[in-house]
C-alpha cells in the first residue's frame, strides 16, 4: 500500500508542475450537480480561463447565457446576462451573490483545475499521514475519449477533521497531467457533483479580448 501512497503523491506532484506551466486555456465544461438534495440538469459551458483569474463562460445549450469574471476588473463582480426576460441587460453580482449561487455549488471563482488540485493538495497527504484514506483504485482507462489515470479515493475523517469529499473520482489525463474529471459523493454514497473539461486547449494565446465585455462577439451591454 506504501507503494500506491508514493504514487499518488508522485501525480499530484506531477500535475501541480504540470499546471505551473499552463497560463490560459479553452475547454469545453460539462457540470452535474445536486441541490437541495435535487439533481440538476446537465450543462455544457464553453469557458476561457487564463491566470491568475480571468473567466470568460458561454453557455451551449439552452437560452444563451454568458458571465465574465476578471480579478481586479469591474470592481471584481461577475458581468451575467441570459437571453428571455431582460435579456438585454447584463447584471453585475459579487462571485458569492445568492442570485448567482441559487442552484449552483461553486461561485465562477472556483472554477478549473486549479481548484480541484488545490482541494487534492489539501486534503490527500493529511489524509494518507493520518490513516484516514482509502485507494481504491489507481488504473489506466479512457476518459472522454483520451488515455487517463483514474484514481478513486474514499476518506474517513476522525478527531473532528474534514475532507472535501467522503468520496471521489478524478480523472487525470494522461498528456496534459490534468484532473480533467471528478466525481463527488457524500456519506450517503449519492452523486452531488461532477465535472469534466473536454476539447481542452493548453496556453491557447487568449488575448485581454478574450476577458472584455467589449469583445465583439460577446454581448454584455455597455454601463
Amino acid at each position: 500500500m506504501a507503494g500506491q501512497d508514493e504514487k499518488l503523491l508522485a501525480l499530484l506532484g506531477q500535475m501541480e508542475a504540470s499546471y505551473a506551466r499552463i497560463q490560459d486555456y479553452t475547454a469545453v465544461f460539462q457540470k452535474k450537480e445536486r441541490w437541495r438534495d435535487k439533481p440538476l440538469p446537465e450543462e455544457r459551458i464553453m469557458v476561457k480561463f487564463q491566470k491568475p483569474m480571468k473567466v470568460y463562460m458561454k453557455w451551449l445549450d439552452g437560452p444563451a447565457k454568458e458571465a465574465l469574471y476578471v480579478n481586479g476588473e469591474y470592481n471584481n463582480k461577475v458581468l451575467a446576462r441570459c437571453d428571455g426576460l431582460l435579456g438585454l441587460v447584463t447584471w453585475t453580482f459579487n462571485p458569492t451573490d445568492s442570485a448567482l449561487m441559487d442552484r449552483n455549488r461553486h461561485p465562477i471563482t472556483d472554477l478549473g483545475f486549479g481548484f480541484i488540485i488545490e482541494m487534492m493538495r489539501r486534503d490527500i497527504p493529511v489524509a494518507l499521514d493520518k490513516g484516514e484514506i482509502e485507494i481504491v483504485r489507481m488504473d489506466e482507462e479512457i476518459f472522454n475519449g483520451r488515455p487517463a489515470t483514474t484514481i478513486e479515493l474514499r476518506f474517513a475523517p476522525k478527531d473532528g477533521r474534514w475532507y472535501y469529499t467522503s468520496h471521489a473520482i478524478f480523472h487525470v489525463d494522461k498528456e496534459y497531467l490534468l484532473p480533467v474529471g471528478v466525481t463527488c459523493y457524500d456519506e450517503r454514497e449519492v452523486m452531488q457533483e461532477q465535472y469534466s473539461y473536454q476539447d481542452v486547449k493548453l496556453n491557447a494565446g487568449l488575448s485581454e479580448n478574450d476577458f472584455s465585455k467589449g469583445n465583439k462577439d460577446y454581448r454584455f451591454c455597455p454601463f
